[in-house]
């Protein structure tokens, strides 16, 4: 029996002292420059196509984006890890949460100032967005359009949650006379183009580097009418990472 109290009392003193010693301190999921150099480890979310992250003929990661942003964690000593993502209101989402630390896609600067969570970077790529539509001389129900003003009460197709429908409301202000915009979930640019290519939608929006990589798989489309001028891409970094946001910012300025 004492040999039992005793246990029993020293099973205790382990507990208490096991509660009362200071824990593990978590990380936060807020990473800067700092924690991502101590990992050796910086992750990017990347949307799945031509110009942004993609698997090539030779079975290789590529694209515009994946490149440059690869070449930024090489010079840094830093493994990449990509997270494949669509949708790009969840892309934020996996910014805010702490589960990347880049969204490495280029996102079209707007005139609007940097929201209070996340930060441009320098632009990292300038391009213009382009309707694309079926050319005047193929058996098409869908009127061939030679102005933006001839898009008043048309319906154009973007992907969901992107920025081009921005750019439309813009024309919509513009002309003076309304255009309806489809929100199509899951489809890129490169899908709907090939939509319109098919005669399934009539009218999409892309930006031209996009345009270029794919023209030549569908002879039938125009691509002559551009609705932007030349415009401002850049990463986006969480504003808690005011580190990695000036060291992405000096290696930009180094290198394009």
């Amino acid at each position: 029996m004492p040999y039992r109290k005793y246990l029993i009392i020293g099973v205790i003193i382990a507990i208490v002292s096991a509660l009362m010693l200071p824990g593990k301190e978590e990380k936060s999921p807020m990473r800067d420059y700092a924690d991502i150099a101590e990992e050796g480890v910086l992750r990017v979310t990347l949307s799945y196509g031509a110009n942004s992250y993609h698997v090539n003929e030779d079975g290789e990661f590529d694209g515009f984006y994946y490149q440059l942003i690869k070449q930024f964690a090489e010079e840094h000593g830093w493994r990449l890890e990509v997270i494949p993502e669509m949708n790009a209101t969840v892309q934020n989402n996996l910014l805010q949460a702490g589960t990347c630390d880049l969204i490495a896609d280029g996102r079209l600067v707007t005139g609007e100032a940097d929201s209070i969570s996340m930060k441009y970077t320098l632009p990292v790529n300038v391009d213009r967005l382009i309707l694309v539509q079926r050319k005047a001389n193929t058996d098409s129900l869908c009127t061939h359009l030679q102005s933006q003003i001839e898009l008043a009460g048309k319906t154009v197709c973007v992907p969901e949650h992107s920025l081009f429908k921005q750019r439309i409301q813009h024309i919509m202000e513009e002309i003076g006379d309304s255009i309806h915009i489809l929100e199509i979930p899951r489809y890129e640019q490169e899908q709907l183009m090939a939509l319109v290519a098919h005669g399934d939608i009539c009218y999409t929006v892309c930006e031209e580097d996009v345009v270029h990589t794919h023209l030549n798989q569908y002879p039938q489309l125009d691509t002559s009418l551009p609705i932007s001028f030349n415009q401002f891409y850049s990463w986006t970094v969480r504003t808690h990472s005011p580190a990695l946001l000036d060291s992405i910012n000096a290696w930009i300025n180094r290198n394009l």
